[in-house]
């Protein structure tokens, strides 16, 4: 499987789980079904704006539109698990830098 059919399976995957049809996904991101089916089955790539749109649509993160259906097993709790940590390590990174600052 290439990238772009990656990506494809994966945003029809997280399409259906949002309930949302083909029309109503391409009328939010500004391009038309046909374009959306096309990416969807890995004939076309998008953009990187789309790409954020996707995202924001979404609530998750770009590269979880990357994995192969192997390496996702469409669980998000892994991803929420991902992003804690990310968070907590931001989060005492920054008091870390702040008391350097002020020393």
């Amino acid at each position: 499987m290439n990238t772009k059919e990656i990506f494809g399976e994966n945003l029809k995957y997280f399409r259906k789980q949002k309930q949302i049809t083909q029309e109503e996904l391409s009328e939010r991101l500004g391009i038309t079904p046909n374009h959306l089916s096309r990416i969807e089955n890995g004939k076309s790539f998008i953009t990187a704006e789309l790409l954020d749109t996707l995202c924001v649509v979404f609530e998750i993160t770009p590269a979880v539109f990357f994995y192969t259906p192997h390496e996702f097993s469409g669980d998000e709790s892994l991803f929420t698990k991902i992003d804690n940590v990310i968070d907590t390590e931001l989060e005492k990174l920054g008091i870390l830098l702040k008391e350097k600052i002020r020393r």
